[in-house]
């Protein structure tokens, strides 16, 4: 593997995952992902060195407010970071994960009727822990379009017909509120400093209907996260170690068709939505 030997200004941080993407054809290629115009609002998450900022800030949206983490590369970016467009941009000192997005919304997005999209280069060891906190807010965003991991990218487009192996309880959450596909892979190479494996990019569109209650939402991930516990069992065997009636387990696996010894990775992600009313009704 061709190393990368542009210099950056500062080391990477690597308790951070800061592998920072330049090359100007993947940049385009992800804002060509987007349907971005007027009434778009972009929140990017990992601001880096402003490289994904600067393509965002050159279309048609109406503010971008950029979120970095790394007080080091916050500070750069204040005095070193140049666009034509840098009146569109609101970079802020914020750790993702720590965000309450709804007083977020209320204080830094101007257009309370715009189209929230969110976007980034996500660093690898966060991706799966914040896709989980953004859809619990599913409400306030239209598109998320994030770089991650090749296989994390799988594990969230995944469903019982494709990327099975891959297919989970996260799989079948993001798939309840999104839907999902993977529009390009990116090679390791592309990155600085290169990380140990090929990212992908991957857009979720989320679902103006859901046939869930929002607050049943957090009970309905454990639900499925206690379906897949074991993954070689069978899907009634995970079922009976937490649900006490046998009978009643086996009676709403037949219900949706499935004989019982099917596994927890061959049901749909509608069937256990199906499932969970079922068995908590």
């Amino acid at each position: 593997m061709k190393k990368n030997k542009t210099k950056l200004p500062f080391l990477p941080n690597k308790k951070l995952g800061q592998n920072f993407l330049s090359k100007k054809k993947y940049l385009q290629k992800i804002v060509n992902c987007l349907a971005i115009d007027s009434n778009t609002i972009l929140i990017e998450i990992g601001s880096g060195y402003g490289h994904l900022t600067k393509f965002l800030a050159n279309t048609d949206c109406q503010q971008i407010i950029s979120l970095e983490k790394d007080k080091q590369l916050f500070n750069w970016l204040q005095t070193n970071w140049v666009s034509n467009n840098k009146q569109k941009v609101l970079f802020l000192n914020k750790d993702a994960l720590n965000i309450d997005w709804e007083e977020f919304f209320q204080e830094y997005v101007k257009d309370k009727n715009a189209s929230l999209t969110i976007v980034g280069n996500l660093p690898y060891n966060i991706a799966n822990s914040l896709i989980c906190e953004l859809l619990i807010k599913h409400k306030l965003f239209t598109n998320f379009l994030f770089l991650v991991q090749k296989e994390v990218a799988q594990r969230w487009v995944a469903n019982s017909k494709s990327y099975k192996k891959e297919y989970s309880a996260l799989s079948v959450y993001v798939n309840l509120l999104a839907t999902t596909e993977i529009k390009l892979e990116i090679p390791a190479e592309a990155f600085n400093p290169s990380p140990l494996v090929n990212g992908a990019l991957v857009l979720l569109k989320i679902k103006t209907e859901l046939a869930i209650e929002q607050e049943r939402l957090a009970k309905f991930f454990l639900f499925v996260k206690k379906c897949f516990h074991y993954r070689r069992k069978t899907l009634y065997n995970n079922l009976i170690s937490f649900v006490s009636k046998k009978e009643y387990c086996l009676e709403n696996i037949t219900n949706l068709g499935y004989e019982k010894n099917i596994r927890p990775q061959e049901l749909a992600v509608d069937d256990y939505l199906q499932l969970y009313k079922g068995l908590t009704n």
